[in-house]
């Protein structure tokens, strides 16, 4: 017999509801790096296709190689009209465009580093309170900030948002150079002191997944443990 052992102090539909708004939160944080990142793309080939045009026209006239097209200036007015966020005064080389816009550049790597703190900060500030409420670890009027501290050290913790947190704290505090700390990452070993947080498609690839597996275990929680009872004969 597999009955159900039910805790009368957790409260198994909050976390369900838990479960749901976290899942909700990877969503949109998924589409915003996936629309951003086809967004980066795109506007790489744009100029891609421009220069090569340029080669065409330009050949055999010296003007015609990668190199200099890189140094000439890039414009926007294809993709926005000039009143869109200041598109029309938009200072940039071709070059920078196509660098930026790169699997490995900058702005694959700041959307990544957007999407990493963005998940913190709804654990850090929203859900983890309310975890530790929904366990029945935590009085939801406690106002104690030790109090709260010490519950939340003892039954909110998890390895992965631990990662993620030093991994916040290097992008946030220092640059986006790696600490000291991030040798305590227990899960996430990308980076050494010194490093550049570089969060590439495929470490956000990763990412994503650890979150959804975190929201599978929430998830799990929704429901009471089983145990097997055995009766004597």
């Amino acid at each position: 017999m597999s009955p159900h052992r039910i805790d009368p102090n957790i409260n198994y539909q909050r976390l369900q509801q838990l479960s749901e708004e976290f899942m909700e939160v990877w969503k949109r944080l998924q589409a915003h790096y996936l629309d951003a990142t086809a967004g980066f793309a795109f506007v790489r080939s744009c100029v891609d296709r421009e220069q090569s045009k340029s080669c065409t026209l330009l050949k055999g006239t010296g003007l015609d190689s990668e190199e200099y097209l890189n140094t000439r200036s890039f414009t926007y007015e294809q993709i926005f009209t000039g009143s869109f966020c200041t598109s029309g005064i938009h200072d940039a080389t071709q070059g920078e465009v196509k660098a930026r816009n790169a699997p490995n550049g900058v702005n694959f790597v700041s959307m990544g580093q957007l999407c990493l703190i963005s998940f913190y900060d709804y654990w850090e500030e929203y859900l983890r309170r309310e975890y530790a409420v929904a366990k029945g670890k935590l009085d939801p009027t406690e106002t104690r900030h030790k109090v709260i501290n010490k519950i939340l050290s003892e039954y909110a913790s998890h390895d992965l948002w631990g990662d993620v947190r030093l991994l916040r704290i290097s992008i946030v505090h220092h640059q986006g150079i790696a600490t000291s700390d991030v040798s305590k990452c227990r899960l996430i070993k990308w980076f050494k002191p010194g490093d550049p947080i570089m969060l590439t498609p495929d470490h956000m690839r990763a990412l994503f997944l650890a979150f959804l597996s975190y929201r599978n275990e929430l998830f799990r929680e929704r429901f009471p443990e089983h145990y097997i009872k055995i009766t004597s004969r």
